[in-house]
């Protein structure tokens, strides 16, 4: 008994030492879970946080842990693969949030906030486990745990703390500040709604990152850039547009999506990479020509203004490709012209554009044109006296202005090919245009190509354009023409006598001519100018018509002077030769007679007259030379 009574202190004493091993083991093994579970979460954890270590099995998430409670708008992809902390979980090792996935996976609870919303506390692991921040979405990124995105810790430690959130929207918007923390700034992701909550927008309606991206179930940014269209009409809806113009706009750039797929950049200069909503609303800072193109370049429809029908559609290449395109002259680089250089009001006004600014087309020429003349200076000033300028400021507001005639995008060169001079008076002056094209003039030009041929601004003027009908244009027309047909180089390769000028000049109708615009140019001439009997853009060739042809157009245009004129009234005149023994032999020999006879009977009265002189002359100086000798000779003296 005594032998089994000493047994019982050894034995207690085992069983005590036992107990206590199993302790330490077990506090061991906790310690050991706990510090490796902390050092997860620090690498997990941006440094930036400042947040304390925390213990993972103290990191049991309540109601308002969940992500993604509120309904969300779909599977919305993200803007790209997030730049993860943290390591790879691997093996048995714990999970930082394991505490969080086991209280809310599945869980029926939730959290009424102050406004009456309700958020869901369950957690559809295999949702997130198959989102992009799921634990094998990428193999190439870092993991993302709850604690990544439900900040800040110590508010989630739990018990959980109570959350500020008023609404799903101040709970969502929350969340969405963290996920600055991996993925670039909003500011430079969504400048669209930035841009709107800076103009006073209620941030209320204003999405977050997750009501485009999701919550829990957050895809790839490939899904949204595949059918980025549907996924924002989701919210916004054409449909539902209030402002006429923007609704207008967007419907028809809808339509223009399917029919003008994605062009490449040109020049690297202007054009959109893609026809999509991202053309408009792009992560990228945009300037205005930008986004003038971007919306220009899509839009196919016009707009009726009047009885007119604006074309609303813009092809970047016109600008790119004309004259205000990228170009290197005597080398200096120009860059090319911006659509806000010369749409200085449009800019100003922004989107939609006011009611005023498009009256009209002509109204909208107008607006531009003041644009033309802070660079072209030199052209607007002469254009202020032209006729066009004169109709203009008489209220006719069709009257040509710079972009009728140089163009509005596409402009090029005004004088290449020379024909284009031409072709753009015919714009507006067709019926002229058409008789011009037969002539003589018109003829060389279009069908020989001929360089010295007149086009229209040899005769009227570029920018300085004056009235045709004047007395003034009209007593100056004969040194117009005379600037080419007196020009001896250029009329010897034609055959084309040069006298013209000059025996216009010398006849009755040219010296009276000439006299009235000398001293009052105003003042109407009643005497022939050189259209008058050519016609003015219908000159034919005298080559190519018959002497008879010839006599009786000369007849019809001395008849509108000189009604009584008989058949042979135009053969008095000697055309514009000087004669000849080839033209008008008669009055040649006539006039060398008088040139031979003239100079030769005064000439002989001069030597008659000279003659006589110098012998009178002679005979007094003789005689007087023989009245001194005398006088000499007698020692008288010579009075004389």
């Amino acid at each position: 008994m005594r032998a089994r009574r000493a047994r019982w202190p050894a034995r207690l004493r085992v069983l005590l030492l036992t107990l206590g091993c199993v302790f330490a083991a077990g506090y061991l093994m906790l310690w050991l879970t706990t510090a490796s579970a902390q050092g997860q979460e620090g690498a997990a954890t941006p440094a930036a946080q400042g947040d304390a270590p925390v213990d993972a099995t103290a990191v049991v998430t309540e109601t308002v842990a969940a992500t993604g409670t509120a309904p969300s708008t779909g599977t919305a992809p993200s803007t790209g693969t997030a730049s993860l902390t943290g390591g790879v979980a691997s093996g048995p090792q714990t999970r930082p949030d394991q505490a969080c996935r086991l209280c809310h996976a599945n869980s029926t609870r939730t959290l009424t906030l102050p406004s009456g919303e309700v958020l869901n506390a369950g957690v559809d692991l295999a949702v997130l486990e198959s989102s992009i921040h799921g634990i094998h979405a990428s193999q190439d990124a870092a993991d993302v745990y709850c604690t990544d995105c439900h900040r800040p810790r110590q508010r989630y430690l739990f018990p959980h703390g109570e959350n500020p959130a008023q609404t799903i929207h101040d709970f969502e918007a929350e969340i969405s500040g963290n996920c600055q923390s991996c993925h670039v700034s909003a500011e430079l992701h969504n400048p669209g709604h930035l841009q709107a909550l800076r103009e006073g927008a209620d941030p209320a309606s204003l999405p977050t990152c997750t009501d485009c991206h999701g919550g829990h179930d957050v895809a790839s940014a490939e899904g949204l850039i595949a059918d980025t269209t549907t996924f924002c009409q989701s919210c916004h809806a054409v449909a539902e547009m209030e402002e006429p113009a923007l609704k207008a706009a967007h419907e028809n750039v809808m339509l223009s999506f399917a029919a003008h797929p994605s062009e490449g950049d040109l020049q690297g200069q202007l054009f959109p990479v893609e026809n999509s909503c991202r053309t408009c609303h792009t992560d990228q800072p945009q300037t205005v020509s930008q986004q003038c193109v971007n919306c220009h370049s899509m839009l196919t429809g016009s707009v009726e203004r009047g009885d007119e029908q604006i074309d609303l559609n813009v092809d970047a290449h016109d600008v790119l490709t004309s004259v205000h395109g990228k170009r290197v002259i005597d080398g200096q680089l120009y860059p090319a012209l911006q659509c806000a250089d010369c749409h200085v009001d449009m800019a100003e006004a922004g989107f939609p554009h006011p009611e005023e600014l498009l009256v009209d087309r002509a109204q909208l020429r107008l607006n531009v044109e003041g644009a033309c003349t802070d660079c072209h200076a030199g052209a607007a000033e002469e254009s202020a006296d032209g006729i066009h300028a004169t109709r203009i400021a008489e209220g006719e507001l069709n009257a040509a202005s710079c972009a009728d005639c140089h163009g509005s995008h596409n402009i090029q060169l005004p004088n290449v090919p020379r024909t284009r001079i031409s072709d753009t008076c015919g714009d507006c002056h067709t019926e002229v245009f058409d008789t011009f094209k037969t002539s003589v003039h018109g003829s060389a030009l279009y069908g020989r190509d001929n360089p010295d041929v007149p086009v229209c601004t040899d005769c009227h003027g570029a920018h300085n354009i004056e009235d045709p009908t004047t007395a003034a244009f009209r007593s100056a027309s004969p040194q117009m023409c005379g600037d080419c047909h007196a020009n001896e180089v250029m009329m010897e390769k034609y055959d084309i006598s040069t006298a013209v000028f000059d025996t216009y000049v010398a006849d009755f109708h040219g010296t009276t001519v000439t006299l009235f615009n000398h001293e009052n140019p105003n003042e109407p001439v009643n005497a022939a100018v050189c259209y008058d009997c050519h016609g003015v853009h219908d000159i034919q060739s005298v080559s190519e018509a018959t002497e008879e042809q010839i006599q009786d157009r000369l007849l019809q245009q001395c008849r509108q002077c000189h009604p009584d004129a008989s058949e042979n009234f135009p053969a008095a005149w000697l055309s514009h030769y000087v004669p000849s023994l080839e033209h008008y032999p008669a009055v040649y020999l006539v006039d060398l007679f008088y040139k031979v006879l003239i100079p030769t009977v005064l000439g002989g009265f001069m030597l008659f007259i000279g003659s006589d002189v110098f012998r009178r002359a002679t005979d007094a100086w003789v005689a007087r030379r023989k009245r001194r000798a005398a006088a000499r000779s007698t020692g008288g003296t010579d009075k004389s």
